[in-house]
């Protein structure tokens, strides 16, 4: 790591938690080959010797999650696979930004630091380095609105939510996926048989012990690993509509999961369902190739099942405009969308009528493009959201479902948690829970703080944040020292050559659902006994994790700013380049709390620098 023939490393100290960023100029580094470019902005740059990069050695005195800021000099177009690590790992890319040459570039990443030395590596042969800063990355301020955002939510949803609500922050629920379904099915009238239900005419397959929730194949295996039972059962929609549903295997495979998300609400459980949907007759959610989806080649006009493995559902002609503002009721993938929307609603409506909630993720990993849903634009797929949510709430009045949405990465930017997009947030009225997908492949079951940041730093603190799928679990020793405690993970399946609990070693299992910080179906207090805190009103708000007493936070298009003590502050932002664009203020302030809007800047990132009155912070912000 650095360089071969000259060193550059320096020793350098970031030494108190929340103090300011510190800047280390690469160009002071002992044996730097230094460059001057009069087209550079700051003039000089240190340039590395081969594709290893320029290190820095960086001592802190805490172990926490530290933000690293670092401006660099594109020389070369290879300059794309370069990464920022700290300690050998990477922590960040650079594909976020745009592909010019000869040009330079503020890019921010986020990564965990150990007492002492930590070395922070940036660039390649093809990348000259102008600094880095580091700083202690300030812990969020969370405010949760009390209530769902479904208007007069019933009360079970609102016991889930206050559940989830009163726990983040402090505990981690533990989820497993079911795929693969022991059931009982009665093909001649079409209907399931229902543990107890057997006779011997039926010829059963399965005991009543198998066909149970607890004795589901994914179920089972979590606990003979853990010793527990997962507080949450996730199920999936993915036979309830599309090509077969009718059918006797498709249909009791949808009928089980209402069997077991009763059972596992009598056991004081948490249900969650996603939908893998499969529109109308199609038989297929997934898109193939590029162009992927209904931009496929074999996607002639009027085609709307299967072309291959590429499914050619257009929903966008749903819509009116290249933005997807207007409904079009008139066309055939309108009533596509509605009529399977309306089959789930039946599904959910029995479960609404016997007093049951669900944690509902719809149109799930958004701006992926591996689904038909993913395929459109930013724009297009947050109409599409919407009018599944008002489908759903306002026509068909379910009032049990808390709203999930998943964020996920753009591979047009990369896959690594930088990459993760936010302009497909459907709006913080149709959602009450950020969840991003995660399958760590080095299976260290690190906190994935990075992702969990991003997510705070785009989407914004009004929201609770949860792993909504994963491989490897997150080990709650990481996730309380980063102080990333995601609301719940949910372990995808081990049937269907899933194998996901592979991922996690049986010690690991054992230990972290032993812990009190991790919340099992034995922990939970039961939906009869618990009793949701009616003295908060609906629309009050309530941290859940306190920042220092100076402090900035960026909430959608604003910036919030509040200072211990009085002094001279200025407000800028920058480009990603590093060019000071707009100064939102500048001039003493009393201490307070301060709010600065940037609803007038164009879309983009952009970098916010606060400065004066006990504060000093940088901060990533994406106007929408």
């Amino acid at each position: 790591m650095g360089y071969k023939a000259t060193t550059a490393i320096a020793v350098l100290s970031a030494a108190t938690a929340f103090a300011a960023p510190t800047t280390y100029e690469a160009e002071d580094l002992t044996g730097a080959t230094v460059v001057e470019d009069a087209d550079y902005s700051g003039g000089k740059y240190a340039k590395p010797a081969d594709a290893s990069g320029i290190t820095f050695t960086v001592k802190v005195e805490e172990t926490a999650v530290y933000d690293i800021t670092t401006k660099v000099l594109i020389k070369q177009y290879d300059w794309i696979t370069s990464k920022i690590t700290v300690n050998g790992v990477d922590v960040g890319s650079m594909l976020t930004t745009p592909r010019n040459c000869d040009s330079s570039y503020v890019v921010s990443a986020s990564a965990k630091m150990k007492t002492g030395g930590n070395t922070i590596t940036v660039g390649n042969q093809a990348i000259g380095v102008d600094y880095i800063t580091v700083e202690r990355h300030p812990d969020p301020e969370f405010k949760i609105n009390a209530a769902p955002v479904t208007p007069n939510a019933s009360e079970s949803a609102r016991k889930v939510y206050s559940f989830l609500r009163e726990n983040f922050g402090k505990k981690t629920i533990s989820g497993m996926m079911i795929s693969d379904q022991n059931f009982n099915y009665n093909y001649g009238d079409m209907k399931i048989i229902p543990p107890g239900g057997c006779t011997p005419a039926d010829s059963c397959k399965y005991t009543d012990e198998q066909v149970s929730w607890k004795g589901q194949t994914d179920i089972a295996e979590f606990y003979k690993r853990s010793g527990h039972y997962p507080a949450i059962g996730g199920f999936d929609m993915l036979f309830a509509a599309g090509g077969h549903h009718e059918e006797g295997w498709f249909k009791g495979y949808t009928e089980n999961n209402i069997l077991m998300t009763e059972e596992l609400w009598e056991l004081g459980g948490i249900p969650t369902y996603t939908w893998h949907w499969k529109v109308g007759e199609d038989t297929v959610f997934y898109t193939q190739g590029t162009p992927a989806g209904f931009n496929n080649p074999g996607c002639t006009e009027g085609v709307m099942g299967t072309s291959g493995t590429n499914t050619c559902f257009n929903y966008t002609k749903a819509f009116k405009g290249d933005k997807c503002a207007e409904i079009n009721e008139t066309s055939q993938e309108y009533k596509d969308i509605v009529a399977d929307v309306d089959i789930v609603s039946g599904y959910f409506k029995q479960l609404q009528d016997k007093g049951i909630a669900v944690v509902w993720r719809p149109l799930h990993e958004a701006s992926g493009g591996w689904f038909w849903w993913g395929v459109g634009s930013a724009e297009c797929y947050v109409q599409l959201y919407r009018l599944v949510f008002k489908r759903m709430v306002e026509t068909n009045k379910l009032n049990n479902l808390i709203w999930v949405w998943n964020i996920n990465t753009d591979p047009a930017f990369g896959y690594d948690y930088s990459a993760l997009n936010a302009a497909w947030y459907p709006g913080d009225e149709y959602v009450d829970i950020v969840a991003v997908d995660i399958y760590d492949p080095l299976n260290d079951h690190n906190s994935a703080a990075n992702y969990y940041n991003k997510i705070v730093s785009d989407v914004g603190t009004s929201k609770m944040i949860a792993l909504s799928e994963n491989g490897a679990i997150p080990d709650i020793d990481s996730i309380a020292e980063d102080k990333a405690y995601w609301s719940y993970w949910m372990t995808w399946s081990q049937t269907w050559s899933g194998n996901f609990l592979e991922k996690t070693p049986t010690d690991m299992w054992k230990r972290n659902l032993d812990d009190e910080r991790i919340i099992a179906l034995d922990n939970m207090p039961g939906w009869d006994k618990f009793v949701v805190d009616t003295s908060i009103a609906p629309d009050a708000i309530e941290p859940k994790v306190t920042n220092a007493a100076s402090k900035l936070s960026i909430n959608g298009n604003s910036i919030s700013l509040t200072t211990a003590k009085a002094g001279n502050v200025s407000v800028d932002v920058f480009s990603m380049n590093g060019k000071r664009i707009a100064t939102l203020y500048r001039g003493n302030i009393a201490a307070g709390s301060y709010s600065f809007s940037l609803e007038n800047m164009p879309k983009g990132s952009y970098i916010v620098r606060v400065k004066g009155a006990g504060i000093a912070a940088t901060q990533p912000v994406l106007v929408r």
